[in-house]
C-alpha cells in the first residue's frame, strides 16, 4: 500500500513538471475568485444593482463580476440589505472588509445596513431555525422573505419598520437617481473624435442646406478681445477661411490698449464684413453685449479671440438651424487641447467634446461651447444679454436661459471648433474662482419672488442641513434634533442637503428616515458647497423660521426654543447658540471685527467657556450679546428675512459667507438691528481644527476684502474681550498666502486682565476622573477660574493665557502614561497618584497623593 502511494506521488510529480512552473494570478484572477465566492452566498439583488449602473446584465454572475472590477471607484452595494459603510461602523471588526466580516460567518450577529439587522432578524425565528452568522441570516431572509415581510430594522430607526417589497422599490428609485446623476455629471471628454464623416453629417440636413444655399441668411460673428493681438489673427483668418461666405464679423476690443485694435483694422481693409467697435474695458460679458448690440444677421455666432474654427462650422451649422425652423440653436464639436485647469493635469493634451443633452444636463453642467454655438438673433433678443456681474462661466448662465426657453441647442456631430485649452492667466477661466460655478447656477434654481409670495407655516421651524460625504455624523445629528424636539414639545422639520456625495450617503440617510415625516433628502448631482445648498435647502422648507445646521453638530433638549424666542424681538436678525467643541473649548460665541482689511474671527474661539459665560452673562447689557455677524454653523433666521436678502451669496466656497450675509443684512436693516448670541443655548460642534481644510479659503478671502473695502464694521475686539475679563491689544499681521490677496491673515493678541480671577488649567488623562472634579469644583469654590482640559485640548489655543496648570494623571509627564507637556510661562503643578514620581525641576510644585485637595488649592492660589 505504501509503495502504492509512493508511485502515486511520483506519477503527480512528474505530470506537474510536463506542466510547467505554475503561473501566479493576476490581479484579474483574484477579482474572478472572488466573484465566484460573492456568487456562492446568495443574497446579490441583480435589479439593484442594475439600477444602480444604468447597466443589465444577463445573469448573476455577470453583474457580480462587474460589481468586483468597478466597486473600488463607485462604492456599489450588491443587495439592499447590505451597506459596506454602514458595516464598517456595525460589524465586530471595522478593519475588515465587508467581504471579510461576511464570509468568516463569526457568531456575531450585526446590522448589515439601515434596513437589515441579523440580530433582530435571528430573534424572529424558532430556535431550530436560527441561523448561527450574519451571513446566514441574510440567506435566510433573501429565501424565505415576501414582499409583505415587515424588514428587521436596526433598532432606533425612526418610524414603523417597512415591508421588504417598500423598502426595496425605494432602494431602487434612489439606486437609479444615482445612475441618472452619473450620466449627467460624467466627464463628457473623449481621447479621440468618433463623429461620422462631414458630408454624411450635411447630408442629413439636405433640406436646411438647400435652404441655405438658396436664402444664404446672414450671420454675425461676435469676438471679444482684449490684448491677444498673438492670436487674433488666426481667429479672424478662421472666419475668412469658412465654406459659408454669408456672414460679418463683429470684433469688439474691450479697451485693450496695445495693438489688438490696429491688427483688426488692418484686416478690416481688406475685408468689408470685418467690423471694429471700440469700447472701455468691462469684461467678456460686457464685451459679448457691445457685440450683440451691433450684429445685423439673422443668426448669431461667437468665437473668441484664442480659438479658431474648422471651415466647414457655419455651413453644417446654418444647414442644421434651417433644416427646423423650431431649433433655437445648434452646436458643433470642438476640439481641446491643453489642459486649462490644476487638476486637468493629468488629463490627455488633446481631448473632444459635443453630443446632445437635456436642460437636466446643462444644469448638471456645462457641455456646450459657446465658441461652438449659433443660435437665432430673435433667440438672443428674448432671452437678453449676457450677465455682466459674473467673472465666469458667464456663456452656461446665457445658455440655461436659452435652454429654459427655447430648449436646448441641438448637436450637429461636425468637429466645428479647435479651442485653446491651455492655461492663461489672461483667461477668464483660469483667473476667477470655481465658486462662480454656483452662482450662474443659483437664479436657475432659485425663484426668490416666487418664494417670498409662498405661503409658510409660521409654528414650523425648518432645520437645513448641507451634508458632503458623512452619513454618520448626519444620521447623528438629525436624530438629536428630533429627539430634543420631542423633548421640548416643538414642531420642526429638517431638511438634508445631500451635496453630490458617494451613492451610500443618500442610500443610508434615505433608508433611515424614510419613515420619519419630519426628515426630507435632497441629493444634488454636484456639491454645491455650503451657500448654494443652503439656499436650496431654504427653498425646500415649509417654516416660518429656519436654523442653518452643520452636520457636524450635536444639539440637546432646549437648545432651540431660546434661538426662536430671540427673533421675537424685530431688531434681532438672526440668533446663534454658544458653539463648543467635543471637550467643551469654546468654537465660537459670535463674530468680532478688528477694523478694515482685518478679517472676522470667532469671539473666543479655542478659549475655556467660562470667558464666554463671563463675556455673555445675561445680567450684562443686552448690547454685550449684540453682534455684527454670527456663525451659520449654527443660526437661526426669519425665513422672510432670509428671502429678502436672497441667501448665501455662492461665490463664497465655504467660508466667509455667514459674514457677507449679516454684513449685507444690517445694510439693508433699520438701525439699530443686529445679530444676537444666545448663550442659554449650547450646541456641541464637532468641526475639524486641522489647517487646510478650505481649498479655496484665499479667494474667500479676496472676494470679501474686494465687496467691502473700506465698509468693514467698527472694530469691537477689545470691548468684546473686556467684558470676558481679557485685554486685547491688537491685532498681529500675518503674511500674506498666494498671489493677489487683498487681506493679510491676522491674529488677536489677548492678554489676562489684571483684575481677573486666577485661571487654572487641570490637565488630565481620563485616569482620575474623581480627583480631577474634586479639585476642579474646590478651586470654582474658591473663586478661581477653572478648565478642565482632555487630551484634545491639551495644547489649546488659549492656553497661553492659564497662569496655573496642574496635572492630574496616571503617570508624570515623563513617563508613558503621560504624553502632555508642561506649559512654558506658567505655574506649572502636578498632583502625583499612588506610587508615582516626577523628575527634579519637572513641575514647579509637586503634591503628594495624600495631599488633601483644600491644602493643593491654598498653596496654588500662594504661587
Amino acid at each position: 500500500m505504501a509503495d502504492k502511494n509512493g508511485l502515486g506521488r511520483v506519477a503527480r510529480k512528474l505530470a506537474r513538471l510536463g506542466r510547467g512552473p505554475e503561473k501566479p494570478l493576476t490581479v484579474t484572477d483574484r477579482l474572478d475568485r472572488w466573484a465566484r465566492r460573492i456568487a456562492e452566498f446568495g443574497i446579490v439583488d441583480r435589479a439593484y444593482l442594475e439600477a444602480q449602473t444604468g447597466r443589465r446584465f444577463a445573469t448573476d454572475d455577470e453583474a457580480i463580476s462587474f460589481y468586483v472590477h468597478n466597486d473600488g471607484q463607485r462604492g456599489l452595494s450588491l443587495s439592499p440589505l447590505v451597506e459596506h459603510e454602514w458595516m464598517r461602523e456595525h460589524q465586530p471588526d471595522a478593519r475588515m472588509s465587508w467581504y471579510d466580516a461576511l464570509h468568516q460567518e463569526g457568531p456575531e450577529l450585526f446590522a448589515t445596513g439601515p434596513l437589515f439587522d441579523a440580530g433582530v432578524y435571528a430573534a424572529t425565528l424558532p430556535s431550530a431555525e436560527r441561523p448561527a452568522s450574519t451571513l446566514d441570516a441574510l440567506r435566510h431572509f433573501v429565501r424565505n422573505a415576501t414582499g409583505e415581510t415587515t424588514l428587521p430594522v436596526p433598532p432606533g430607526r425612526p418610524g414603523d419598520a417597512p415591508t421588504w417589497a417598500a423598502a426595496r422599490d425605494a432602494a431602487v428609485r434612489t439606486a437609479r437617481a444615482f445612475a441618472d446623476a452619473q450620466h449627467r455629471t460624467r466627464r463628457r471628454y473623449r481621447s479621440t473624435w468618433d463623429g461620422p464623416p462631414a458630408d454624411e453629417v450635411l447630408a442629413r440636413y439636405a433640406t436646411g442646406a438647400a435652404r441655405r444655399d438658396a436664402e444664404t441668411p446672414l450671420v454675425s460673428v461676435v469676438m471679444p478681445v482684449f490684448r491677444r493681438a498673438d492670436v487674433l489673427g488666426a481667429a479672424i483668418d478662421s472666419v475668412l477661411a469658412q465654406q459659408y461666405r454669408s456672414w460679418e464679423l463683429v470684433v469688439v476690443d474691450d479697451g485693450s490698449g496695445d495693438a489688438t485694435p490696429d491688427l483688426v483694422r488692418e484686416r478690416a481693409t481688406t475685408d468689408e464684413r470685418i467690423r471694429l467697435v471700440e469700447r472701455e474695458n468691462g469684461g467678456a460679458g460686457a464685451a459679448r453685449n457691445t457685440g450683440l448690440a451691433a450684429v445685423r444677421g439673422e443668426f448669431v455666432a461667437f468665437l473668441d479671440a484664442d480659438n479658431t474654427w474648422r471651415p466647414e462650422h457655419l455651413s453644417a451649422a446654418v444647414a442644421a438651424l434651417l433644416q427646423d425652423d423650431d431649433v433655437s440653436g445648434v452646436h458643433t464639436g470642438v476640439r481641446m487641447v491643453g489642459a486649462n485647469n490644476a487638476d486637468d493635469a493629468t488629463a490627455p493634451v488633446e481631448t473632444y467634446r459635443g453630443e446632445d443633452g437635456t436642460l437636466d444636463d446643462l444644469l448638471a453642467g456645462n457641455f456646450i461651447d459657446l465658441n461652438a454655438v449659433v443660435v437665432r438673433r430673435s433667440v438672443v433678443a428674448a432671452v437678453g444679454p449676457f450677465d455682466e456681474a459674473l467673472r465666469r462661466w458667464i456663456d452656461w448662465e446665457w445658455l440655461l436661459r436659452i435652454g429654459t426657453r427655447f430648449g436646448v441647442p441641438r448637436y450637429v456631430p461636425v468637429l466645428g471648433v479647435d479651442y485653446d485649452n491651455v492655461r492663461d492667466a489672461r483667461r477668464v477661466s483660469s483667473a476667477q474662482p470655481a465658486s462662480w460655478q454656483e452662482v450662474a447656477l443659483a437664479s436657475h434654481r432659485i425663484d426668490w419672488d416666487a418664494l417670498a409670495g409662498a405661503v409658510r407655516d409660521d409654528t414650523l421651524v425648518s432645520i437645513v442641513m448641507p451634508v458632503f460625504r458623512d452619513w454618520t455624523m448626519t444620521r447623528r445629528a438629525v436624530s438629536a434634533v428630533l429627539a430634543a424636539a420631542d423633548a421640548d414639545g416643538d414642531r420642526v422639520e429638517v431638511v438634508v442637503v445631500d451635496n453630490g456625495s458617494p451613492r451610500s450617503v443618500s442610500a443610508i440617510l434615505g433608508a433611515w428616515f424614510a419613515d420619519e415625516p419630519r426628515v426630507q433628502l435632497h441629493r444634488e448631482d454636484r456639491n454645491r458647497n455650503f451657500a448654494l445648498g443652503s439656499d436650496l435647502g431654504l427653498a425646500w422648507s415649509t417654516g416660518g423660521t429656519v436654523v442653518m445646521l452643520n452636520n457636524d453638530t450635536e444639539v440637546a433638549s432646549g437648545w432651540l426654543r431660546p434661538l426662536v424666542d430671540a427673533l421675537s424681538d424685530p431688531s434681532v436678525l438672526g440668533a446663534q447658540p454658544l458653539l463648543v467643541y467635543p471637550d467643551g473649548v469654546v468654537q465660537a460665541a459670535g463674530t468680532v471685527f478688528g477694523g478694515d482689511k482685518v478679517l472676522p474671527w470667532h469671539f473666543l474661539g479655542d478659549h475655556p467657556r467660562y470667558d464666554a459665560e463671563r463675556a455673555l452673562d445675561p445680567s450684562a447689557p443686552a448690547s454685550s450679546r449684540r453682534f455684527s455677524a454670527i456663525t451659520a454653523a449654527a443660526a437661526a433666521f426669519r425665513v422672510a428675512d432670509l428671502l429678502r436678502w436672497r441667501g448665501f451669496d455662492p461665490v463664497y466656497a465655504n467660508g466667509l459667507e455667514d459674514v457677507d450675509l449679516c454684513l449685507r443684512a444690517l445694510s439693508s436693516s433699520p438701525a439699530g438691528s443686529a445679530f444676537v448670541v444666545v448663550p442659554s443655548s449650547v450646541v456641541v460642534h464637532h468641526e475639524s481644527r486641522s489647517p487646510g481644510r478650505d481649498d479655496a479659503r484665499i479667494d474667500n478671502r479676496r472676494l470679501f476684502d474686494e465687496r467691502w473695502r473700506g465698509h468693514y464694521p467698527a472694530a469691537d475686539a477689545a470691548a468684546r474681550y473686556a467684558a470676558a475679563g481679557l485685554e486685547c491689544l491688537g491685532v498681529e499681521p500675518g503674511l500674506p498666502k498666494g498671489h493677489r490677496v487683498m487681506v493679510r491673515s491676522s491674529r488677536a493678541v489677548i492678554v489676562r486682565s489684571e483684575s481677573a480671577p486666577l485661571r487654572v488649567a487641570v490637565k488630565h488623562d481620563g485616569s482620575r476622573a474623581s480627583d480631577v472634579s474634586d479639585l476642579a469644583s474646590t478651586l470654582r469654590a474658591a473663586g478661581h477660574d477653572v478648565q478642565v482640559d482632555a487630551p484634545s485640548s491639551w495644547y489649546r489655543g488659549s492656553s497661553g493665557l492659564d497662569e496655573v496648570t496642574v496635572w492630574v494623571g496616571a503617570g508624570s509627564s515623563a513617563a508613558a502614561g503621560a504624553p502632555w507637556v508642561p506649559q512654558p510661562g506658567a505655574v506649572n503643578a502636578v498632583w502625583l497618584g499612588a506610587g508615582q514620581s516626577v523628575p527634579d525641576g519637572e513641575f514647579a510644585v509637586v503634591f503628594d497623593h495624600a495631599s488633601p485637595v483644600s491644602s493643593i488649592v491654598s498653596a496654588l492660589a500662594q504661587h
